[in-house]
């Protein structure tokens, strides 16, 4: 990739957003294959392994994401050195986390497991699981750095080969180590498509062009910098798990298990379309870093009306597709009863809106991540992920289940016009002012 040149978008965000189409796939294979070769008990302490999983991502993006960006700032200003400092740091942090994460869940494993299965109907069944899964994150934070990295690079054949293999994999031999040795099967096949997913994304630095020269350089105080500017992001994940807990709490008090399968469909849809518009924030990153690199406004300017541009047409174009599909997603998501259907179809079609706003926060977010606000990042994401969908569900849902749905999508309507009242008419600031950085 020539640093000279601006940063080109259709790669990069066709390369996010198939990664991250493909990265959900990947991980919903365990949960269809266990679904289909075991009962349904076996399936739920699937599930319930889950927040240890989500933690996992939470301390992945953290440990690497920030540093994976700030090796395309370094791009930018054409510096060799740096570059490979922080790609040093950021493959030495990537251990120890994973290191310390593997150790925590190999010596609390009862007591993890118990934490969220207690219940001798699936506690044996949970801890078959995440005896395997516990040596996951020994794999996952390199994963997340190489992912970010060769994607950032232009490595984008090496990307969706891993990706791909990783798919493949995973499912034939979760299907066949499955249905040979139990749940500890279905965890060793995916370990094992990560290593080898991996393994590809490292074929990726045997070119010296774009390889880094590996240096053993540990800054403690730059980790924690780098750490701090990647927690809005990394903290979507923990965001995520509190809207579904706080929503689906809410709504099997007031209207039962149907209610709840109902909104289901809607906070699936609603965490799918936040996780598309990585692709156009990928590509954020990456231009926004390389222009502060190169100490370029002008290069600031296109990366930041490009990425508004694509923001709006992605909202857009999922704006019409929640809206069209609505009546056949609840199918989709398996829902057999009538009525229950009819009202996530009903929740789908007043939702599908909320598409756009979606796009805007997450581009919003991640310029105000990249350029140092990190308070208005992590107030945006979580009112826009948590506080404000639940707040809203919790109100509305007092009049009816569909209440809950207008709940859901006015919380990111609702979270993207407060931060511009605040910046706008508080602040005095333009949106998207990168004034701070002094830019020529």
């Amino acid at each position: 990739m020539d640093n000279k040149k601006d940063i080109k978008f259709f790669p990069i965000f066709m390369g996010a957003t198939l990664g991250v189409i493909l990265e959900i796939i990947a991980t919903l294979v365990d949960e269809v294959v266990v679904g289909m070769l075991f009962a349904d008990d076996i399936f739920a302490a699937v599930n319930l392994i889950t927040p240890y999983t989500l933690f996992e991502t939470f301390i992945a993006y953290l440990a690497s994401t920030a540093g994976a960006a700030l090796i395309m700032r370094a791009q930018g200003a054409r510096d060799q050195k740096k570059m490979s400092e922080l790609f040093s740091q950021t493959v030495i942090v990537c251990g120890i986390c994973g290191i310390v994460l593997t150790l925590l869940y190999v010596v609390f494993t009862p007591q993890l497991v118990r934490f969220v299965a207690d219940d001798p109907s699936v506690y044996n069944y949970a801890l078959d699981y995440f005896e395997i899964m516990r040596f996951y994150p020994l794999l996952d934070a390199f994963d997340t750095f190489m992912f970010a990295y060769v994607l950032y690079r232009g490595g984008y054949i090496n990307f969706y080969i891993a990706i791909v293999c990783r798919i493949v994999i995973n499912t034939s031999l979760s299907w066949l180590l499955g249905s040979k040795i139990g749940l500890k099967g279905v965890g060793l096949a995916s370990i094992i498509s990560l290593l080898a997913a991996l393994s590809i994304k490292l074929v990726f630095l045997l070119n010296t062009k774009h390889g880094l020269k590996f240096k053993w350089y540990f800054n403690p105080r730059e980790i924690l910098e780098v750490a701090k500017l990647g927690l809005p992001e990394s903290a979507i994940s923990l965001f995520v798990v509190i809207m579904e807990f706080l929503l689906n709490n809410i709504t099997l008090t007031g209207f039962g298990a149907a209610g709840v399968a109902a909104v289901s469909v809607v906070i699936n849809i609603f965490e799918f379309t936040f996780y598309l518009s990585e692709g156009i924030s990928e590509y954020e990153i990456v231009s926004v870093n390389d222009s502060i690199g190169k100490n370029s406004a002008k290069s600031m300017d296109h990366a930041i009306k490009q990425t508004l541009r694509a923001a709006l047409i992605e909202g857009v174009v999922l704006f019409g597709i929640i809206f069209l599909a609505s009546g056949v997603l609840p199918e989709a998501f398996d829902i057999d009863n009538a009525k229950t259907a009819s009202q996530a179809a009903t929740m789908l079609v007043i939702f599908s809106p909320a598409a756009i706003f979606i796009c805007l926060t997450r581009v919003t977010a991640m310029f105000y991540q990249y350029t140092r606000r990190l308070p208005r990042t992590f107030i945006l994401l979580g009112m826009a992920t948590a506080l404000l969908p639940a707040l809203f569900g919790m109100l509305f849902g007092k009049i009816s289940l569909i209440g809950i749905g207008v709940g859901i999508a006015l919380g990111p309507i609702a979270a993207i016009l407060l931060m511009y009242v605040y910046v706008h008419f508080i602040k005095k600031e333009k949106m998207f002012d990168y004034s701070i950085m002094h830019l020529n």
